[in-house]
């Protein structure tokens, strides 16, 4: 094993979570091993727990760091209600195109190896993106900008429903549908106000 060059505290940390997220990401979390996650970064398993108490530790800091990426891809609370949910869509079509270990966090096999304060965290971080994306269809239908004829809550559930169709095939290996644009382009002829039909 090559000897691994000193680092500081934060820096070590956030290579042992990288480490656990891409052997996660490659071999599945059953595969997820402190030894292994050790020989990735060049160091004993003991020095591990230098930087972390346990597996358990490890798991968290890992879900804590998908659950960090996740926020940084929505967008500010300041955007028009409209805008948002359209860069709310977007935003999370594209990580979860573009980086494989934040799909980690919608794989019931990760979730469940997670410690039970790091599930709760996951749970609620989910919820609130939902309630989030609620209240902003709520202000675009009083707008008129969204239609009426459902629950603001309704169409929120078929978003993300939309959205998270992008990690499971067949949808997610059509390419006129694995883009954000694509998603968008379907998000937003589900939530626009329909014209009456015509009487003839």
């Amino acid at each position: 094993m090559r000897k691994a060059m000193r680092l500081p505290t934060s820096e070590r940390r956030k290579q042992i979570v990288q480490a656990g997220l891409e052997l996660c990401r490659r071999y599945g979390i059953s595969s997820l091993r402190t030894e292994k996650i050790a020989r990735k970064i060049g160091v004993t398993p003991g020095a591990l727990f230098r930087h972390f108490p346990s597996k358990a530790a490890i798991l968290r800091a890992m879900a804590d760091e998908l659950l960090d990426r996740l926020e940084r891809a929505t967008p500010p609370d300041d955007l028009p209600p409209w805008a948002w949910i359209e860069a709310f869509v977007m935003g999370r079509v594209r990580i979860l195109k573009e980086d494989p270990e934040v799909r980690l966090l919608f794989s019931d096999g990760f979730l469940v190896a997670l410690p039970e304060e790091a599930q709760d965290d996951v749970h609620r971080a989910f919820l609130r993106a939902w309630e989030r994306l609620n209240e902003r269809i709520r202000a675009a239908q009083a707008q008129g900008r969204v239609r009426a004829d459902l629950e603001a809550h309704e169409l929120a559930a078929a978003v993300v429903g939309l959205v998270q169709a992008v990690l499971h095939p067949p949808l997610a290996d059509l390419p006129e549908w694995n883009t954000p644009e694509a998603v968008w382009a379907t998000t937003q002829d589900l939530l626009t106000v329909r014209e009456p039909a015509a009487r003839s």
